[in-house]
């Protein structure tokens, strides 16, 4: 029981270690995944202010009819490099709620171990109880047993009880025998 007790509180600890592992694992992903959204962004913006300067130098050695064009890429490349950054941070959502319903699965399967090792020492328990009852009651016979003699009368064994003890009171053909009365001699 002691072995099983212990596997049981190994078991848990070992679980415990792995959910605070997977836990940190994706604090550390979603770090990460904020990090690189972050350096997007900023990519997005540097790359906004490089495409406007670009275009500027463009325009200036363009002729007139291809401002406009010129404007309209700068306008696209924008309109997508935020389209980036918007998939990024839905993305972003996304890992976070992953991360929540998983540290509720590891705390249901750590509840769920404890209620099982908690269920199984009661189980354990309650059988030690009924074994120490019935070892009491075995005792007691043999207490008792230890008052009264056992001898052979004309080569019939019998028994020598001491005078005037109770008789049980569901059948008269049995005597108490009172294990505090002290012990007298042994019959011949």
């Amino acid at each position: 029981m002691e072995d099983f007790v212990s596997n049981a509180a190994l078991l848990a600890g070992h679980l415990t270690q792995q959910c605070d592992k997977a836990a940190a694992a994706q604090q550390s992903a979603a770090a990460d995944l904020r990090r690189v959204a972050d350096d997007v962004s900023q990519r997005v913006v540097a790359g906004k202010q490089e495409l406007v300067h670009a275009a500027r130098a463009a325009v200036r050695e363009a002729l007139a009819p291809e401002i406009s064009e010129a404007v309209a890429a700068v306008g696209q490349s924008g309109d997508r490099l935020r389209t980036i950054a918007e998939q990024l941070q839905r993305e972003r959502a996304m890992v976070s709620g992953r991360m929540r319903m998983l540290g509720l699965g590891t705390l249901g399967a750590l509840a769920i171990a404890s209620f099982c090792t908690i269920g199984a020492t009661a189980y354990v328990a309650s059988n030690n109880l009924k074994r120490a009852e019935r070892a009491n009651v075995d005792a007691q016979v043999l207490e008792a047993l230890a008052h009264v003699a056992i001898t052979s009368c004309d080569g019939t064994p019998c028994i020598k009880l001491a005078e005037g003890q109770a008789r049980w009171t569901k059948n008269d053909d049995y005597i108490l025998v009172d294990a505090s009365a002290p012990r007298g001699p042994a019959a011949p």
